[in-house]
Formats: structure tokens, sequence, C-alpha cells
């Protein structure tokens, strides 16, 4: 008996979610700071070389659809990565990225989520150093956070491992000798606030 009323329950459930889902889009931005991974010297004078965490910043746009415990929040953006290497020497990467979270309402208007985030790496920027091509511009890694709704106004914090193997190469100005090998696989915390411009509802209430 606790067996069928388990599988009536659910029925119920997925016949009126639409029902009761809602529907809203918005914009967001934030601060990235991220430390790419480990650095991997072929040049032995470049033994000391590492990579220090830097501020960049991510602005895109949002959907989220409100169900009965959950909300799924499909994103798009743009998002630079920053890493420092030595006292003049820096990495940047611009990407497009495309997260896709699956979030559940703890208490009032504080939420978790987690889910994968898509990225397509656009381009390669560096300063005092030159560069080779990344070994993979698309790539997949996981985000993890936690969320606050205030209103049409959303701030939250994540934090985000990349999973897709890859590699770009520090190499020398002729182009042809690697001096290293840098893990760009993101590891980062991301800040981020979002600002609802419209939402709908699908509710009969409505």
């Amino acid at each position: 008996m606790k067996t069928r009323n388990l599988y009536l329950s659910l029925l119920l459930s997925l016949l009126f979610t639409p029902i009761f889902a809602q529907f809203e889009f918005g914009i967001k931005g934030g601060v990235n700071y991220d430390s790419f991974g480990d650095v991997n010297p072929v040049d032995v004078s470049l033994a000391n070389f590492e990579a220090d965490a830097k501020t960049a910043f991510h602005l895109g746009v949002y959907s989220k659809i409100d169900l009965l415990l959950f909300y799924l929040r499909p994103e798009l953006q743009f998002s630079q990565s920053k890493s420092d290497f030595g006292d003049n020497s820096s990495i940047a990467l611009n990407k497009i990225e495309a997260p896709i979270l699956l979030g559940y309402k703890v208490l009032g208007p504080l939420s978790v989520f987690a889910g994968p985030s898509f990225q397509y790496i656009l381009s390669e920027k560096a300063n005092d150093i030159s560069l080779g091509e990344v070994t993979e511009n698309f790539t997949v890694g996981l985000q993890l956070g936690t969320r606050l709704q205030l209103g049409r106004l959303g701030v939250g914090i994540r934090f985000e491992r990349g999973f897709t193997d890859n590699e770009i190469a520090i190499i020398e100005n002729n182009g042809t000798d690697i001096q290293a090998k840098v893990d760009t696989r993101a590891k980062q915390w991301i800040l981020s606030a979002s600002y609802e411009l419209k939402g709908k509802s699908n509710s009969r209430k409505d």
C-alpha cells in the first residue's frame, strides 16, 4: 500500500508540475577568482613558475523555471579567467559559458544548486609571454553553490572545477620551444548578482 501511494504521489507531481511551474528570465554579472591549474615546466629555469589567482569577470543572461520543490536555471554568459605567472606575466582566457543548474529551495529565499557548465574558449591572451593553442576549445566542468533571492535581485556564490583535460603551452618567441604547459581547467570561485527582468507564471491562479 505504501509503495502504491508513493507511485501515485510521484505521478500527481509530474502531472501538476506544468500547472504550478513559473518561468522568469533576467541578466547576471559578477567576478571570477581563478587560479587555473598546475604548471608543468619543461625548461628547468621555470621550475618555480607558479600560477596565482587573479580577479576577472562574467556577464550574461539567465532563465529560471520553478517547479514544485526544485528549479532549473540555464545560463549563457561571456566569461574571462585570468592568472598571474611571476612578476609581469599573465594569461587570460575568454569563454562563452552555458551552465545548466538544478536548484533546491532550502529555506525561504535561500537555495543550493549544482550542475554542469559547458564552455567554449574563444581566445587566449598573454602578457610578457608567448602562448601556443589550447588543446581543447570545448570543455565541461561542474558548479556547486548557493543563492539568496531578494525580490528581483539575486546574489550567489559558487565554486567551479573543470573536468576536461586541457593545457596551453608557454613557448619561446620563435614559437618552437615549449617552456612549460599550464593546466587551464577551471578552478575558480564565482561571485555573481542577477536581476529578474520579467517573470511569468503558468499557474491557474493568474
